[in-house]
């Protein structure tokens, strides 16, 4: 099998030497020009497979085009992350194969996330999966997502300890308005001995600081002075309650009060990273019942738009900041994933985390095989999960046609699932995922 590798980046350099340990004869083009791409295809039949690896869509689309143009035969194997672009691509052309990394290791990354000795998350017919490695087979079983606890109780959670400053504002303002208005009405009932409704009504009069009570005026004076201090509570909490809806009209909201954006206090997934790998992973966990909430120090990123549009909670912030993690209850979460693109980023984060929830499952993204491998031996903080390698494992065998239907991760090591259930150890050089 002869494949030409098209694309630049750390992850097509995991290709090529997966390849390379394979024993692929393949020619690899980093960030080539048009003329280079269709000098190597010769006109046609010059290669068996084209692999276009590139974190770019823009670049790995235009590249994949290019080569359709030069050799309709060929077969193609591209990596997109936009869902949209790659429908779009496999429509125009059926007989493409289209994956990402984010696809590939977001299985492998929530996997862990959810028990130590889960290797993998995968979504099937019947519902989502568990996937466990046993005496060298694949052992699958129904998913039961993390207890979310009574409705109600995360209501009131929510209401009580409201993460989003401006629903605060909201909550608190409105708490202490009702507080007002049930205090005067009940005042005016035992001491100016008013009716239900007249009470209410008069009470209603001081909360929106028309006027206090009729009644009050003729009351004895330890009531008037309730009254007035009444009505410069309604005063202040009716500052309150108003910024928090000027607030929430006129932000960019990513948290929500309740409801699918609501920050959770319990059994949750904190993913820290919200770039190409962890918007996937965020998706996977929602989809399999894991409620989460994704950290990001960028709030005009792509990512973060697209996840406020899939409602998923959004904290801006530095995931290494121990008094955001507190804020996150990370305590009370299941596990943190460490996702973002920085390893030493990653690290800092667990560390953090650590600190504060020592017994927390962490797992962390690594790029960089020996500092995985460091990450392993030295600290032990979590799971580490070199994604380029995992990634890398995937592309190189399915580049060469291989029956592979999915690749996990077990010991430390790449394992590629054939399309029968069989497990094979990948041929990697360095075997750090």
């Amino acid at each position: 099998m002869r494949v030409l590798l098209v694309g630049g980046g750390d992850l097509a350099r995991e290709v090529a030497a997966a390849l390379k340990a394979q024993g692929a004869e393949h020619v690899h083009l980093e960030e080539p020009d048009e003329t280079e791409v269709r000098e190597a295809l010769g006109g046609g039949g010059a290669f068996d497979r084209v692999a276009v690896v590139s974190r770019d869509d823009a670049v790995a689309l235009r590249m994949a085009l290019l080569v359709r143009y030069e050799d309709p035969d060929v077969g193609l194997l591209v990596t997109l992350f936009d869902p949209t672009a790659a429908e779009q691509l496999r429509k125009a052309d059926p007989e493409v194969e289209v994956t990402s990394m984010a696809g590939i290791v977001a299985p492998s990354l929530a996997g862990p996330c959810l028990g130590e000795d889960v290797v993998a998350v995968r979504e099937g017919d019947g519902g989502p999966y568990e996937v466990r490695i046993e005496d060298g087979r694949l052992r699958e079983e129904p998913l039961v997502p993390p207890d979310r606890g009574s409705t109600v109780l995360t209501l009131l959670s929510a209401l009580a300890r409201p993460y989003d400053k401006s629903a605060a504002l909201l909550v608190y303002g409105f708490l202490g308005l009702l507080a007002v208005l049930v205090a005067e009405t009940v005042g005016a009932m035992l001491v100016l001995e008013q009716g239900v409704i007249d009470a209410f009504y008069g009470s209603t009069k001081t909360l929106v600081t028309v006027d206090p009570n009729d009644g009050v005026a003729d009351g004895p004076e330890g009531f008037k002075l309730f009254t007035a201090v009444l009505m410069l509570l309604a005063l202040f909490f009716e500052a309150l309650f108003t910024a928090g809806i000027v607030n929430r009209l006129i932000d960019r909201r990513l948290t929500g009060w309740v409801g699918r954006r609501s920050v959770p206090r319990r059994n949750h997934v904190v993913v820290v990273g919200l770039g190409k790998v962890g918007l996937r992973l965020c998706e996977l966990l929602r989809a399999v019942g894991v409620r989460i909430v994704a950290v990001d120090d960028q709030d005009d990123g792509e990512d973060v738009g697209v996840a406020r549009e899939a409602g998923i909670p959004v904290v801006i912030g530095r995931g290494a900041d121990p008094s955001l993690l507190r804020r996150l209850a990370l305590g009370q979460a299941c596990a943190l994933a460490a996702v973002t693109s920085d390893d030493l980023e990653n690290l800092r984060i667990a560390m953090a985390a650590r600190a504060i929830a020592p017994d927390l499952r962490i797992v962390l993204r690594a790029g960089d095989g020996h500092l995985a491998n460091e990450t392993r031996s030295l600290l032990g903080l979590g799971v580490v999960r070199d994604v380029h390698q995992i990634a890398a494992t995937l592309l190189a065998a399915r580049a060469t046609g291989a029956p592979v239907r999915s690749v996990l991760c077990h010991e430390d090591a790449a394992h590629l699932v054939h399309e029968d259930g069989r497990l094979e150890r990948a041929a990697v050089l360095g075997t750090s995922v």
